[in-house]
């Protein structure tokens, strides 16, 4: 067992999460004196293998890119060939990606990664995908905007504490905003795939206009199951909305109103995720708590 790589400051994508990367750090740390302290040489400490490693950066190439808008695309990456594990993570967990600029400033972001399956002239060989938006001023999202199909990039991971626990709860309410739907692909991937699984979940997404709609097929098609449901709202509403519309798809042309949550009021067995801007968390945070909608409330 080999002794883990301390991270640097710079490895730390100072967004709150949990576990933080030096949490992992500490957690490796005390399962290597352990290792240490054996009687034996076995190797019964060892962590799992991802086919990616929380504690140092591993290769993987730019393998594909889907154009969303002006402003968002999905990358598709792939590993190295010198790692044959295949990448795995729990629903809901993030990756980071390291980026050093030409001034010598490194930067860390978490990035949820995501597998579906998709057809562009074939099936796509690759490993995990994530959905961006080129911030004016975000140095890794502008990095990873403007990256060309082979170049490579530094990932460690995965991280993350959510954990999917079947028929613990009656429903799982999510609150989405943007690219915020992300870490909540897997989770309905999983509890969906889950035959046994009798979990509600319901889903809120905000988005701008028709354009910022991410997932939107593979969510209309989520929908043909009976334990899920959704509703899409547009703050910038347009003629489009309507003639671009799905059939029954649950477009709706208005800011997210909190009264969709009323009737959810009476069930205190439902578990509330939230994933947006901090303000977006944030505000809803208060919202559930001071209005007694469930004290399971968690923001990615």
């Amino acid at each position: 067992m080999k002794p883990p790589t301390e991270p640097t400051k710079d490895d730390c994508c100072n967004s709150g999460c949990n576990p933080c990367i030096f949490d992992v750090y500490d957690t490796h740390l005390k399962l290597y004196e352990k290792y240490l302290n054996q009687d034996c040489a076995c190797d019964s400490y060892n962590v799992t293998d991802y086919g990616i490693s929380q504690l140092e950066y591993r290769k993987f190439y730019l393998y594909h890119i889907i154009q969303i808008s002006d402003q968002q695309k999905m990358l598709f990456f792939q590993k190295s060939k010198q790692y044959s594990q295949k990448v795995s993570w729990k629903p809901g967990d993030h990756f980071l990606i390291k980026h050093t600029s030409d001034n010598d400033i490194s930067c860390t972001r978490a990035y949820t990664p995501i597998k579906l399956k998709i057809n562009s002239d074939g099936p796509l060989d690759y490993d995990f995908l994530i959905v961006i938006k080129k911030y004016s001023n975000g140095l890794v999202s502008n990095y990873l905007f403007h990256l060309n199909i082979g170049q490579e990039t530094a990932w460690r991971g995965p991280y993350g504490s959510y954990n999917v626990e079947p028929n613990k709860f009656s429903k799982i309410i999510m609150l989405a905003q943007g690219t915020g739907i992300a870490p909540f692909v897997s989770i309905i991937q999983n509890i969906l795939n889950n035959d046994e699984d009798m979990t509600r979940i319901i889903l809120y997404y905000c988005c701008q206009d028709l354009n910022e709609i991410l997932f939107r097929d593979e969510l209309y098609e989520f929908n043909s199951y009976w334990n899920f449901s959704y509703k899409i709202f547009l703050s910038n509403t347009s003629e489009e909305s309507y003639m671009n519309k799905k059939y029954n798809e649950p477009l709706v042309n208005s800011k997210f109103n909190v009264l969709e949550l009323d009737y959810l009021k009476s069930h205190s067995n439902n578990q509330y995720l939230l994933c947006g801007s901090v303000q977006f968390m944030k505000e809803y945070e208060v919202v559930l708590k001071n209005g007694s909608y469930s004290d399971h409330i968690i923001l990615f």
